[in-house]
């Protein structure tokens, strides 16, 4: 299982957590309304991770100007 995590929401109020997910096996045209309409990017819930399952996560860096 490999993910690459864009962003994290947290509700200090509830304790939710939510997670930007977008996946990394997507080969297709970079054209966002496919990936947003077709699910390989979306906020999901922490049922996502399995337990005993062994995930690999891309952490991308925002750029040192940003």
């Amino acid at each position: 299982m490999a993910y690459t995590l864009l962003g994290v929401d947290f509700n200090d109020e509830t304790g939710d957590c939510n997670f930007l997910i977008l996946d990394p096996h997507y080969g297709g045209a970079e054209n966002p309304k496919t990936i947003i309409d077709k699910g390989w990017c979306q906020w999901k819930g922490p049922k996502i991770f399995l337990e005993n399952t062994f995930y690999n996560f891309c952490l991308p860096l925002r750029p040192k100007f940003i």
